[in-house]
């Protein structure tokens, strides 16, 4: 079982809320016209099965001491991804509805997963779709600031095993934001773009083609 269905079954989205939540994607930038494009920096969404995570290049992170960067010391880029932590952690083929439901609605921790890689493209990702997306020095900073932010800790450290079926080094730490449907994982990636500037309304997000359908508009923006 893929690294993506590992999340919380954005099918949620698929079975309950299609059509309803679906909206259209947004072919406006991340940036304002006037923004430099040598000033613009790339960030990716990535996409595995029904789960989506944002990666950022490791040297572009604005704030240098944030203790993460040193816990992945040779990864050009960073991804980083939320969930239910008893759901994202399960072994593979110990995934189960009741752990899915109890997610969604019984929630009692959350992670944020990292992963360290070093290049951005579906293969060394072992992902469906990378899609790279530009944000201006602003956005990305208003970005990184809001990841900083979901972690529990100033100091986050990591805990438990990594997650087989992703690429290495992958670690988990503790967030503290509560994991709650219809709020999941493609949520989390929404709101993060839209904090570094993207015009995507994060509260309508639950699957993950709709979140890779707004990062296409995106990058096709002028």
């Amino acid at each position: 079982m893929t690294h993506g269905f590992r999340q919380l079954l954005s099918l949620f989205a698929t079975v309950l809320l299609t059509g309803l939540l679906s909206g259209c994607a947004s072919n406006d930038a991340c940036y304002a016209p006037t923004t430099p494009h040598e000033s613009l920096h790339s960030v990716y969404v990535i996409k595995r099965a029904w789960h989506t995570g944002v990666a950022v290049a490791a040297a572009d992170w604005p704030n240098r001491n944030w203790p993460v960067l040193a816990d992945f010391p040779e990864s050009r880029y960073l991804e980083f991804g939320w969930g239910d932590a008893r759901f994202y952690q399960a072994p593979a083929g110990e995934e189960s509805w009741w752990l899915a439901l109890r997610a969604a609605f019984f929630s009692t921790a959350s992670v944020v997963h990292v992963i360290g890689f070093d290049r951005p493209t579906p293969e060394a990702l072992l992902a469906d779709e990378v899609i790279e997306v530009r944000l201006s020095a602003e956005g990305l900073r208003k970005l990184t600031a809001s990841i900083e932010a979901e972690f529990n800790e100033n100091t986050p450290k990591s805990f438990g095993a990594p997650l087989l079926g992703t690429p290495d080094p992958n670690k988990f730490y503790y967030a503290k934001r509560r994991f709650f449907f219809p709020r999941m994982c493609n949520w989390w990636t929404s709101q993060r773009l839209h904090d570094g500037g993207c015009p995507i309304a994060a509260w309508s997000v639950v699957s993950a083609n709709r979140v890779i359908r707004e990062a296409k508009g995106f990058a096709s923006a002028p």
